[in-house]
């Protein structure tokens, strides 16, 4: 308490003498005050200051924060604080990203053991050719057989450690594979196209090594109407689901290239899991989803290189149906006329051992989305960033760049981006971060820049807890007329708004901060400023930090 009155006098002397109050940024840096210039109030209590300056911004503090009181000091560091800060896309970003690089999983009793073709040990190698007039095998064992029409070529197979060098050129062809064991397919050069059906279709639900060999480039293509499928044994149809289709788990690895061109499925599916070690894929057109999953989507990095990822996609650029999807490295490019990367799950009657989350961990992501109501990442459950890099922007009405149904944590790493959307038909709000559990956010960046019309920056139907971390949100559009109050342009909503730590700037054309609950700060440094009204929806408790607020004039 003595301290609080010796500062109140302080006060009282440099109103008179033009001196400058230096309040402590808990950086080691200090904002300067011309207390001439300001109009200073003190709680009932004595344990916080609003000094409001001439613009009508209004600074409050603990006075535990103020350090010096005198006519001049080397240690004045202005607060950074701009009403309408700008956001934009940082073009180093695709280069300085963290990654994550893979440990080889070698014990035979680890489920993932399975997935490194490194444990994979092929006693055998076939070789098969495509060209124009057809395709040809080298020789088989006994337990190979191969049957061909034309450019099309139908395996199958019961044995262990058997390799497939695919190869050749052909517009007419095709691969199919039935295989009661795991085998490797390596790509050399292949260029293959069928007008009818899937490029390579694996009617195998073991795992397939699909190996891009260095240096090669390989193509996929198939056509815009498929034939009818074949009758599998249990009388059911085969599924030939895209250009590239598996039954069971695709591990891509290998630094060869492959470009695919979907005109009548998905680019990529696999009616169990994927899993992207390494190579340059490309998925030129998708008319569906570029990749699509039953189960769960791994990108990772071996210990020499990560993996590059193109997708242009009609539909979901990346579609997990029943799974996890966990991003550790690798660059992925991604255009989507829906989602950018969706983690579902929609069955009636949930599968507890089914979770539905999306894993950012390392990795450089760049997504853009132009349907209405898309998302560039959308799951089902939650969502956890604690590493790499996303750009996003979302252009259709009613779009987010994060929407998650569960909640969302974010640890570290960065998010970049820009929705442009608006309201949609169904007055669904556009916008950046949308939860309708708790979000969490300790460390790392975000900005995000909401330009159309009753946008929200981050809109979350639990509690925001800042513990760490740089945020800017913008939410400056106009509001749409005649529309609900939780409709309107905000730059943060939610049920309580708790600051613990980091730094928050809100610029919104409504309220900056909204709460129906409360907000509470606690520590951190928040700066809100609202075009038309309160910058606060509610006036914020304060122990301890700094709030800075500017409201509509």
């Amino acid at each position: 308490m003595r301290k609080a009155i010796l500062t109140t006098c302080l006060l009282s002397v440099s109103l008179t003498q033009a001196q400058t109050l230096y309040v402590n940024n808990s950086d080691n840096t200090y904002q300067p005050f011309d207390t001439k210039k300001a109009e200073m109030t003190f709680n009932e209590a004595q344990q916080l200051v609003r000094i409001r300056l001439a613009d009508g911004t209004i600074s409050q503090f603990a006075t535990a924060m103020i350090t010096d009181i005198a006519p001049v000091s080397n240690s004045g560091t202005k607060l950074t604080y701009t009403l309408s800060p700008q956001i934009s896309f940082n073009i180093s970003d695709a280069s300085n990203y963290s990654e994550i690089v893979e440990t080889i999983v070698t014990d035979e009793l680890d489920d993932e053991s399975g997935d490194f073709v490194e444990n994979y040990k092929p006693e055998r190698t076939i070789t098969i050719t495509f060209s124009a007039t057809g395709v040809k095998t080298s020789s088989l064992p006994g337990d190979i057989t191969a049957t061909t029409k034309g450019g099309h070529i139908v395996i199958n197979s019961m044995r262990s450690n058997v390799a497939y060098r695919v190869t050749g050129t052909c517009t007419n062809g095709s691969l199919k594979i039935y295989s009661t064991k795991k085998f490797q397919l390596m790509a050399q050069n292949l260029k293959l196209t069928n007008p009818t059906g899937p490029a390579i279709n694996i009617q195998s639900g073991k795992t397939v090594y699909f190996t891009l060999l260095n240096g090669t480039t390989n193509t996929l293509c198939d056509g815009g109407t498929y034939s009818t499928p074949e009758i599998a044994a249990d009388g059911t149809e085969e599924d030939q689901k895209g250009t590239l289709f598996s039954e069971g788990q695709l591990i891509f690895n290998g630094e060869g290239t492959l470009n695919v061109t979907s005109l009548g499925g998905h680019g990529i599916c696999s009616d169990d899991y994927i899993r992207v070690r390494s190579g340059n894929i490309n998925i030129l057109n998708a008319a569906k989803d570029g990749f699509r999953t039953k189960d769960k989507f791994i990108i990772g990095r071996t210990a020499s290189t990560a993996p590059t990822i193109t997708v242009n996609a009609t539909n979901n650029g990346i579609d997990c149906s029943e799974g996890t999807l966990t991003i550790e490295a690798g660059k992925l490019d991604i255009k989507s006329g829906s989602e950018g990367i969706k983690v579902e799950y929609e069955e009636q009657v949930p599968d507890p051992t089914v979770i539905p989350d999306a894993y950012i961990k390392g990795g450089f992501i760049k997504i853009v989305t132009t349907g209405e109501k898309s998302s560039a990442i959308k799951t089902t459950r939650n969502y956890t960033q604690s590493g790499g890099i996303i750009q996003a922007t979302v252009n259709g009405n009613g779009s987010k760049i994060i929407n998650c149904d569960g909640a969302v944590e974010f640890a570290g790493g960065k998010l970049t981006g820009i929705a442009n959307g608006t309201i949609s038909a169904d007055e669904t709000s556009a916008g950046g971060i949308k939860s309708n559990g708790n979000t969490t956010i300790t460390g790392g960046t975000i900005a995000i820049d909401c330009t159309g019309r009753g946008s929200k920056g981050i809109n979350c139907n639990g509690d925001i807890t800042v513990n760490g971390g740089d945020i800017i949100l913008l939410a400056n559009a106009e509001n749409n007329t005649d529309i609900a109050d939780d409709k309107k342009s905000r730059a943060m909503t939610a049920v309580n708004i708790i600051v613990n730590s980091g730094k928050v700037v809100a610029s919104a054309y409504n309220h900056a901060l909204s709460s129906t609950g409360g907000i509470i700060m606690n520590g951190g440094i928040v700066n809100a400023y609202s075009n038309t009204s309160n910058a606060l929806s509610i006036d914020a408790t304060q122990t301890g930090g700094w709030l800075q607020t500017k409201n509509a004039e």
